[in-house]
């Protein structure tokens, strides 16, 4: 597990995250998982209603050599569904999983666990197994979001995955909290190219906050401006003592070759080696 290898080596990890096709289209999929080629180290498949189940997604592609982080969703599933997906997960040998609430709108059921406990589950069902939790580093309430996580991390999580990353400042403060209490914790920021306004208006709704206007105004000068931007953004991940590696996503459930070679040619331009 290449992905898990390097968090837990210290050397730079490339996941990129992707959305499964409607019903199971193996052709879709690993089109959608070789984006990037060689330069991903895994494949973060999101877990969406109405599509093929991240679990799904993920004994797919690890049959087809691949290495997925399947998307374990706590909204809306009882205990005893999510104790049979972690053994069906072991069976086939998943050993990267990210735990995350979800934002569908699945009521809970009476027995649905906390994200820790789920965490803790996986520990127990998937030994050795890289976990992950998530953050968003622009919640309003800054310590609020660090007492959520921190449960998450004690109860067995080695990496957090953040919102997407327009300035390692944001995630500062996070990481230092952390790394006080538990050291080894890896953190994979996300980062997105942003190629067009409609992208950039999107992500600062999904956000809930305002790119700085320098940042915009940049962006707003063309697709090469903001590739030059992921670009220097990947670099910067890629030297800082704060970040293990980076998600990749883009804005596009399915990008294009070009995208996808873009993507590949920001990265080996900031210095990883794919």
């Amino acid at each position: 597990m290449r992905f898990a290898e390097n968090l837990r080596s210290g050397r730079f990890a490339v996941a990129l995250e992707i959305t499964p096709p409607q019903r199971p289209l193996p052709r879709v999929l690993l089109r959608r998982a070789g984006a990037i080629g060689a330069c991903a180290d895994a494949v973060n498949v999101i877990q969406r209603p109405a599509r093929q189940s991240s679990l799904d997604a993920s004994i797919e592609l690890l049959r087809a050599g691949l290495e997925p982080v399947w998307h374990v969703v706590t909204k809306g599933a009882s205990r005893q569904e999510i104790a049979r997906d972690l053994a069906l997960a072991r069976q086939a040998g998943i050993g990267q999983l990210l735990v995350i609430r979800g934002d569908h709108a699945a009521p809970d059921s009476p027995d649905t666990p906390s994200i820790r406990e789920v965490i803790t589950m996986a520990r127990e069902a998937l030994p050795g197994a890289m976990i992950g939790a998530t953050l968003n580093q622009y919640a309003p309430e800054g310590a609020a979001a660090l007492r959520n996580l921190l449960p998450k991390l004690r109860a067995g999580a080695g990496f957090v995955q953040t919102q997407p990353v327009f300035d390692l400042a944001t995630v500062a403060p996070f990481v230092e909290a952390v790394r006080r209490e538990l050291p080894d914790t890896a953190f994979v920021p996300m980062a997105v190219p942003l190629l067009s306004p409609a992208a950039v208006e999107g992500i600062q709704r999904r956000l809930g906050f305002r790119l700085p206007g320098e940042l915009a105004g940049r962006l707003a000068a063309g697709p090469e401006a903001a590739w030059e931007m992921f670009t220097a953004t990947i670099a910067a991940l890629r030297i800082s003592p704060l970040a293990g590696g980076a998600a990749i996503m883009t804005t596009e459930m399915d990008p294009p070759p070009a995208t996808g070679a873009r993507i590949a040619a920001s990265l080996r331009a900031a210095g990883i080696a794919c």
